[in-house]
């Protein structure tokens, strides 16, 4: 009887032991909350939510109404990760995401709705915004991007980002992918503003590499510069092995000062397949020695 009962438990362990490690593997998770703020002042300060997320096999889904990151000082750092998935599958509706800083040597860095893996992302927000003021400030973010065999569907009202000070660098990306994955992003705006001397900023719409394919809706793309040695840089519908479908209202850049740089770049193909549907491209300059460029289907 005990010889039979030691067998028994020596069958049944690694059995249960199994089934609470598929448990855990598959584990879902589903918040629903009014307004997250996260505040600091001072020196060396860092913030780092993470919101939505979902690994392996498991499920996020997250209802939230506005998300809050504010910091005033030197040397701060900001973290936000909002409905991505790796292997799994998020879910996130928010009102509207926020970072603010001001100061100097401030990060900013934003992932929402990013895909790595074969997982799947649904993320649906009013508004992201990003602004900082000071110097040496860095902006970056990524909305719908994919890596992998994944698929990341994404609807932002308007993505913002603004700056004002000295050598600021802002980035954004919105429905790019990679691998074999699929991006489809609808965004009623992207705007990007500076103001100030040797400030860069770069925006990359719905463009591809690898065996990648990326739909990407956009009402209006601007970017805005006032100052010194700026320069700006727009690149949308661009497939590099790649398929890219892009639907663009209007394309707006405007800068004043001298020095300076803007350049725009739509559905240019480089051994890919591009879409590009655009309502308007305007370029605007006021001041002295600057210089624009437009590239469009080019292959």
């Amino acid at each position: 009887m005990k010889i039979k009962t030691a067998l028994l438990l020596s069958i049944t362990t690694p059995a249960l032991l199994l089934g609470a490690l598929q448990a855990h593997a598959q584990s879902q998770s589903s918040v629903t909350t009014g307004n997250i703020n996260q505040g600091q002042a001072g020196l060396l300060n860092q913030q780092s939510l993470d919101l939505g997320n979902a690994s392996q096999n498991g499920k996020a889904r997250v209802n939230v109404g506005n998300v809050n990151q504010g910091q005033a000082g030197l040397l701060n750092q900001q973290s936000m990760k909002v409905g991505n998935a790796k292997g799994g599958q998020a879910s996130v509706n928010a009102g509207s995401i926020t970072q603010g800083q001001a100061g100097l040597l401030n990060q900013q860095s934003m992932d929402l709705g990013s895909v790595r893996g074969d997982g799947s992302s649904s993320v649906q927000v009013g508004t992201v915004v990003q602004g900082q003021a000071g110097l040496l400030q860095r902006q970056n973010m990524e909305i719908g991007k994919v890596q992998g065999d994944g698929s990341s569907q994404v609807m932002v009202g308007t993505a913002i980002q603004g700056q004002a000070g000295l050598l600021n660098n802002q980035n954004m990306q919105i429905g790019n992918s990679s691998g074999q994955g699929e991006s489809r992003v609808v965004t009623g705006a992207a705007i990007q503003g500076q103001a100030g001397l040797l400030n860069n900023q770069e925006a990359k719409i719905g463009n591809t590499s690898g065996d990648g394919r990326s739909n990407v809706a956009v009402g209006a793309v601007v970017q805005g510069q006032a100052g010194l040695l700026n320069n700006q840089q727009v690149n949308i519908g661009n497939a590099r092995n790649g398929t890219a479908n892009v639907a663009v209202g209007s394309v707006v850049q405007v800068q004043g000062g001298m020095f300076n740089n803007q350049q725009v770049n739509i559905g240019n193909a480089n051994n890919g397949s591009t879409s590009v549907a655009v309502g308007s491209v305007v370029q605007t300059s006021g001041g002295m020695l600057n210089n624009r460029t437009t590239n469009i289907g080019n292959n």
